[in-house]
């Protein structure tokens, strides 16, 4: 029996102390809900200022507003392509409904040209300029596919390097709309003054030379020759490194891909006579090449109509059936463009299915849904933390009931006595 009563007190005593434990745990559940509240909110804060800021891409508009009495903003237009070979062959030219190609990206420039002159009515000199660029405003288009790139070197003895790269393919005033740090050189100018020029990115042209300094160097593309510009560094946070940044790449003009490029089935030619006859007449036996992103900075007097501006400029393009992608960057991550941009849940991934997008389009997109995330765990630390104080107040009420309005009997030493 002695042995039966221990087990019996032990147990009761035990079972006392778990319900004490468990009654200051429900007591205490307000500063931890609370805490949990602060924890959310502030992790939340911290990652989406973090995350907009490493995009400093969608912030250019801002630049070009500095010391300006008018505001820019920075628009995107996607369109599709199909890829005889793919993704090693260029983005090819479908038709006027899906792509852009020269004539239709020279249509936008004059449809935009002509409503920012509209714009400036004291503007005498309107229209585009002689070689066909806007004033007042800028553009440019690309393009990307993957080739093989290798070292030149006149020294027969010396090793050549060969490596896959992607190749960005571009015209017009690209650095204005996408920032880069400089390594050596500078970047590929607008108006072109030799075709022939590169600009490699800081992974290839370390993977190649292990240094930076090799402005002048020459490396070699579709069989063809081209000269060092420039090495430059692209975002280097976690989620430009997934879109791509860590990889090889290389920025070469868009005239000069139309020009050398050559497909596979007839760069086989067997001599090296026909291979530079096939070089020389490349844009011929090549198929029309198309850009898969457009990008104009806009001045505008109203807010948004800039966007309004780009579509209706854009050649058959149908509001109720798109069939082009248009985006602005500017302001694209603040909490109201990333909800709208994600909810309905799939709707805008319905819409941009079938698009390729360079690796800044990518790095965007992955941040905004990053930024929806950090949306959500923000609202629920605002529920939390109102739980809290609710929880909290309550709590207050009956302290204060049972130790006020019902206070503890006193003991006949003048103690209280247990609650």
């Amino acid at each position: 029996m002695a042995v039966k009563d221990w087990f019996k007190d032990y147990f009761k005593e035990t079972g006392d102390i778990n319900k004490r434990r468990l009654k200051k745990l429900v007591l205490s559940a307000p500063f931890w809900i609370l805490s949990a509240a602060v924890i959310l909110i502030a992790a939340g804060c911290i990652r989406y200022a973090v995350l907009t800021g490493n995009r400093s891409d969608t912030r250019m508009a801002s630049v070009w507003s500095q010391g300006s009495q008018v505001a820019y903003r920075h628009v995107v237009v996607y369109a599709k392509g199909s890829r005889a070979e793919g993704d090693r062959s260029p983005f090819g030219y479908i038709d006027q409904d899906v792509s852009l190609g020269r004539t239709e990206i020279l249509s936008i420039r004059t449809a935009l040209q002509n409503v920012v002159d509209s714009q400036d009515k004291a503007k005498k000199n309107k229209g585009l300029s002689d070689n066909g660029r806007p004033v007042g405003w800028e553009d440019c288009f690309s393009s990307f596919l993957n080739a093989d790139v290798s070292t030149v070197s006149s020294d027969a003895n010396a090793m050549i390097g060969t490596t896959e790269a992607q190749i960005v393919a571009v015209d017009g005033n690209f650095k204005a709309f996408h920032p880069f740090e400089y390594l050596s050189g500078g970047f590929l100018p607008e108006v072109i003054v030799d075709q022939d020029q590169i600009v490699l990115n800081d992974v290839l042209a370390w993977r190649f030379f292990n240094s930076y300094d090799v402005v002048g160097t020459r490396v070699s593309i579709f069989g063809h020759e081209f000269v060092i510009s420039g090495v430059v560094r692209e975002s280097s946070d976690s989620i430009s490194k997934t879109s791509g940044t860590d990889s090889p790449r290389a920025y070469i003009y868009f005239s000069a891909l139309e020009k050398y490029y050559v497909p596979a089935d007839q760069s086989d030619t067997g001599d090296l006579e026909s291979v530079e006859s096939v070089e020389s007449d490349a844009a011929v036996i090549a198929p029309e090449l198309g850009a898969c992103c457009y990008e104009a900075m806009l001045p505008e007097l109203v807010n948004n109509v800039s966007v309004t501006d780009v579509k209706t400029a854009l050649p058959n393009y149908n509001a109720a059936d798109p069939k082009l992608y248009v985006m602005t960057p500017t302001g694209s991550l603040n909490v109201y463009k990333v909800w709208k941009y994600m909810v309905p849940i799939g709707a805008t991934d319905k819409m941009i299915d079938g698009f390729e997008f360079p690796y800044w389009g990518k790095a965007l997109q992955l941040t905004i849904r990053h930024l929806f995330v950090d949306i959500i765990l923000v609202a629920a630390g605002l529920v939390l933390l109102f739980i809290g104080i609710v929880t909290a107040v309550l709590r207050g009420k009956k302290f204060a009931k049972n130790n006020i309005v019902d206070p503890p009997a006193k003991t006949e030493e003048g103690d209280e006595g247990p609650n």
